[in-house]
């Protein structure tokens, strides 16, 4: 079933350009109905927009006003510490065994269940458990992975 593609003309003004933004169906019907579209745009432009000079304040000129824009979570320095933590974590998983690493591979990485991959290679889903848990051990305890 092909699903409806919804394109709004908008207005960049950086590039001063109208461009088409697809966008979901909440998001065309909620600009529908508040009628805030190309036609009265052109009028009203300045009535919806935020200019760049009432974002900067403060004592230093910093953007204040950009702080719902700001991600706690993906800040460059933890970007970096989590490549670093896949990185060590690859190493280690390298180190295994290679029944450990296809069962790592296949519980962690393909999202296989212990009960379907005791299905699948006919070892009993307990047996797995315990192996994984070993894995597990045996990945904290690697000097790689726990600096």
């Amino acid at each position: 079933m092909e699903k409806d593609i919804y394109i709004l003309k908008v207005y960049n003004t950086l590039t001063k350009q109208y461009e088409d933004v697809v966008v979901t169906k909440k998001v065309y019907d909620t600009y529908r109905r508040t009628e805030w579209n190309i036609k009265d745009n052109d009028e009203s432009f300045y009535d919806h927009e935020i200019q760049i000079s009432d974002l900067i304040g403060g004592e230093n000129e910093n953007y204040e006003n950009f702080h719902e824009f700001v991600d706690e979570e993906e800040t460059p320095e933890n970007i970096v510490v989590q490549a670093e933590i896949v990185k060590s974590l690859r190493e280690c998983i390298d180190e295994l065994e290679a029944e450990e690493r296809q069962l790592v591979e296949a519980l962690y990485n393909k999202g296989i269940s212990e009960r379907e991959y005791s299905r699948r290679t006919g070892i009993p889903q307990r047996t797995i458990n315990h192996r994984k848990e070993r894995i597990l051990e045996k990945l904290r305890k690697n000097k790689k992975f726990s600096k």
